[in-house]
């Protein structure tokens, strides 16, 4: 792991970031819910996700946290926060998009805010329970929990500019995890190609919209994530 936050630390930032996007969710309106977020689907025929479906996939993607730790299991780690991100979107992409739907099937976008803040409540009492070292399944492959908690700070800082961009509000990500989800793009970019980030995008707030592909960049090597 490349980061030197503790584990506590961790939690911390990932419970402000998770505050910052349960709060955004509580104040839309009837009409934001209904608004398509600027996400393609790897298949563009598909509709785009609406802020609707967002709030399924971010039950889901922070969710996912409880789900390693039911699932404790004696391996060895296989990924980390930021190989997490290292898979072909060819494969990963209809399923992601898929389950969204999945989750908010019989559900109102009024159900949505609580069961939000349950996910988000349970999943930071849950992991303030369990050690750093705790290895369960991490969706891909076996992962650390503390490994696993700092990956889902970028998933709350990128999917909180989805909502953001989708009903034209000002992004709302706290300093830490601006700074946390740049250092693991720093990390991603490293490793799929070669070289550092492009010299135009030392503001992380710039570079974590481009890396993402919420933004536009001339630089080839991006996006790194979809």
């Amino acid at each position: 792991m490349f980061v030197v936050a503790s584990y506590e630390t961790m939690i911390d930032m990932l419970e402000a970031e998770l505050d910052a996007v349960s709060g955004a969710f509580s104040q839309l309106t009837e009409e934001d819910w209904a608004k398509p977020t600027l996400l393609v689907p790897v298949d563009p025929d598909l509709p785009k996700w609406t802020v609707f479906e967002l709030a399924g996939h971010f039950d889901i993607a922070i969710g996912l946290t409880r789900t390693l730790i039911a699932g404790k299991e004696d391996s060895q780690p296989a990924r980390d926060s930021t190989s997490f991100f290292i898979n072909p979107r060819s494969e990963t992409g209809p399923v992601v998009y898929s389950y969204a739907y999945t989750m908010v099937e019989g559900k109102t976008p009024a159900d949505m805010p609580g069961v939000l803040a349950e996910t988000f409540s349970k999943t930071i009492s849950e992991a303030r329970e369990v050690p750093a070292d705790l290895v369960g399944p991490g969706y891909f492959a076996p992962m650390r929990v503390d490994e696993f908690v700092y990956s889902r700070i970028l998933e709350a800082v990128v999917h909180g500019i989805d909502l953001a961009q989708a009903v034209n509000g000002p992004i709302f990500a706290t300093p830490d995890g601006i700074t946390s989800t740049a250092s693991i793009l720093d990390d991603l970019l490293a490793r799929r190609t070669r070289g550092t980030r492009p010299a135009d995008l030392k503001d992380d707030l710039a570079w974590i919209l481009a890396a993402s592909g919420r933004a536009e960049s001339a630089d080839n090597r991006l996006p790194l994530i979809g």
